[in-house]
């Protein structure tokens, strides 16, 4: 019997995920703690630019409840820091600290690398590949256009 593709799917996604909870065990983190972690520091462009859960969770494509969840664990470790939003009442600022952006740029330079490792296998059809996973999340895929000498 074939195997199921999304079987697959989700066979290959454990094994990259346990290469990223392995990674990012010595700085503390999880995968999912890492993704936002990394989607404030991409977000907030100083250190006092402060951003609302809601836009990082969009950013992050993360349920909302889970972000808020996650925030309060990394608010604990110092990686992040959380207030009111001054412009509207109901929405939770946050912002990254220079514990958390360190801990995120030492983290990301090794989290980039084993990606492009662990996809390595794939070789030219990596890209492929990754269209593909965008297109089964219902994205519209970028069309890339190789550069040629003039």
């Amino acid at each position: 019997m074939t195997e199921i593709s999304g079987f697959l799917l989700w066979r290959a996604g454990n094994a990259w995920q346990r290469q990223m909870r392995k990674l990012l065990k010595p700085y503390g983190l999880t995968p999912a703690q890492y993704l936002l972690l990394a989607g404030l520091r991409s977000l907030q462009s100083g250190e006092n630019d402060l951003v609302t859960q809601a836009v990082l969770a969009r950013h992050c494509r993360t349920d909302p409840m889970m972000t808020s969840q996650i925030l309060r664990v990394l608010e604990k470790a110092n990686l992040v820091r959380r207030s009111a939003h001054d412009g509207d009442g109901r929405a939770v600022a946050v912002g990254i600290t220079g514990k958390g952006d360190s801990v995120a740029g030492e983290a990301g330079a090794k989290v980039e690398a084993a990606d492009v490792g662990f996809h390595a296998v794939l070789g030219e059809n990596a890209d492929a590949f990754a269209d593909a996973l965008r297109v089964l999340m219902g994205e519209r895929i970028r069309r890339r256009v190789k550069a040629t000498a003039l």
